[in-house]
């Protein structure tokens, strides 16, 4: 008798146990769903804010130069980095067609250094008229509005086919983020080339430092500006 009890008991016990981690498990963290979606985020059709197309051109009035341009949540972004022949900017020709298609290389600090605090006329005249050098707040934004992580950078990323060394993105919204990489002081390319994407921000880390947007399979990151870096224009 004294047997089948502990039989018994040792029974209920473990139904306990097993019911107990079956509640532990169904009480794990689920992974957050993806509820992006073009059509709402990014629709092609339609008017944005400004009363123009939500995806169009408009043209630089110093130099004529036509951007193709998207809108994505309220903001609307240049799909094309700048080209516009600024002080402290360059045209890297060493790979034909590079410049064309990637657009020029800037600094936006005092006397086009790499260390030194703003040049803030620089800063605010580099973009077309109605246009400006997003801060980081207004990149997080982006990436906010197109699902962050590494979701929200291969949605941003351009489809073309760079490559070996690129992961080609779905470009949902038509922003089409360009692999150029960053510019150094020795006059070459840095070995993000054709990997993934370095843009200017308005935003300084330090007195003589700024951040910039990171645009790669990994995701949109904030780091310390390199000598010279791509633009992408954001609507003011």
């Amino acid at each position: 008798m004294r047997e089948s009890f502990k039989l018994i008991l040792f029974a209920v016990l473990l139904v306990g146990f097993f019911s107990a981690c079956s509640d532990d498990s169904s009480s794990a963290p689920e992974e957050p769903v993806d509820t992006f979606d073009a059509s709402v985020v990014c629709p092609a059709e339609g008017v944005n804010a400004y009363g123009e197309p939500n995806r169009g051109t408009f043209t630089d009035a110093r130099d004529g130069q036509v951007y193709k341009y998207t809108t994505i949540g309220d903001q609307v972004w240049m799909a094309e980095n700048l080209k516009f022949n600024a002080p402290y900017s360059l045209c890297y020709d060493e790979i034909d067609g590079f410049c064309e298609t990637f657009g020029r290389f800037y600094s936006l600090h005092v006397n086009g250094e790499f260390f030194d605090a703003f040049d803030q006329e620089l800063l605010d005249t580099i973009c077309p008229a109605g246009w400006h050098v997003p801060s980081v707040d207004e990149w997080s934004t982006l990436a906010n509005n197109m699902g962050e992580g590494k979701k929200a950078a291969r949605r941003l990323m351009s489809a073309f086919d760079f490559g070996e060394g690129y992961t080609q993105g779905s470009d949902d919204c038509g922003f089409n983020s360009l692999p150029g990489g960053t510019w150094l002081l020795n006059g070459e390319l840095g070995s993000d080339v054709f990997y993934g994407a370095f843009y200017w921000t308005s935003t300084p880390k330090t007195e003589s430092t700024s951040y910039g947007c990171v645009v790669s399979p990994f995701g949109l990151s904030f780091e310390i500006n390199y000598p010279k870096l791509s633009i992408r224009c954001v609507r003011d």
